[in-house]
């Protein structure tokens, strides 16, 4: 979740970030039915330039690679110690790799395992709490979705998607409160349009505790409405909701050109089961602002 502040005009900054997570959906009793069964690697690049003082811009190159089975054995044994639903998943073999949906006995997608690039995103985000005067930052963050990921193999929508985020925040002394308010536009999906919305909502609040210089543990919920319709398969009817911690911070250096490195580690739990959602992901990011 982005925090409201915008890049300083004539400023850039670029990071990479990466993460590995596990996704389970297990539902073959409806008329809709869901088997995901994967693991998904997603890499980035972010490219952000300050245009004014409180309007910026970022590119997002994103790569997504599909592959099947190293984390299954570490969430089996981190859901028994925690008690946490399996949802079905000790029904299948680990290892394995299925992404398929089928809607009365018809397929609408079934994808196999590959890497490419995934759909470009391309977002300006204006800072608007000078012109609102209001004691809470607040931004307004358009966004732009490519169709540059190829469809037939499950790394793009094949259509441009949009939205528009709606950011506040506000620090009380070390601690800071990010609450995150959006609305998600996306294009017609040829094989899932039986079943798709075309619009949904997207929210989140987050908790930053600046414990130490360059170092502040975060706490995030974030979630959205059901994006699709007309199925019984709760695991596309119901909302999205993910518990995510971990931590982030910043150095000031003064090397060469670079004014400041930064990183976040983070790691996320699917709180409720449905979505479909990311059943457990770790996730790094790391950069550079000069």
């Amino acid at each position: 979740m982005e925090s409201p502040r915008t890049l300083p005009q004539g400023k850039y900054e670029t990071s990479l970030s990466t993460a590995f997570s596990n996704i389970f959906e297990f539902n073959t009793v409806n008329t809709t039915t869901v088997v995901m069964d994967m693991e998904l690697w997603r890499t980035a690049l972010d490219l952000t330039y300050g245009l004014r003082e409180n309007f910026d811009v970022k590119i997002e190159i994103p790569f997504i690679g599909n592959t099947g089975g190293f984390l299954d054995s570490l969430v089996q044994t981190y859901h028994n110690a925690f008690g946490l639903p399996n949802g079905g998943r000790e029904l299948v073999n680990h290892n394995s790799f299925t992404y398929r949906t089928t809607q009365n006995g018809t397929t609408l997608n079934n994808y196999s395992k590959g890497f490419g690039l995934s759909d470009i995103v391309l977002r300006f985000k204006y800072d608007a709490t000078d012109t609102l005067n209001t004691p809470v930052k607040i931004a307004i963050a358009p966004y732009l979705k490519l169709p540059t990921g190829l469809r037939s193999k499950g790394f793009g929508s094949g259509f441009f998607d949009g939205g528009v985020s709606f950011l506040g925040q506000k620090t009380w002394k070390k601690v800071s409160f990010t609450t995150h308010l959006g609305f998600v536009i996306t294009g017609d999906q040829k094989n899932l349009t039986p079943i798709q919305k075309h619009g949904f909502f997207s929210f989140g609040q987050s908790i930053e505790w600046r414990l130490w210089k360059g170092f502040s543990p975060i706490i995030q919920l974030t979630g959205n409405t059901a994006a699709f319709k007309n199925t019984d398969a709760k695991e596309l009817s119901q909302i999205v909701l993910d518990l995510n911690v971990g931590f982030a911070g910043s150095v000031p250096v003064k090397i060469a050109w670079i004014d400041e490195l930064f990183y976040q580690w983070s790691f996320s739990e699917d709180v409720m089961g449905s979505g479909p959602s990311v059943d457990f992901s770790i996730l790094f990011r790391g950069g550079i602002r000069y």
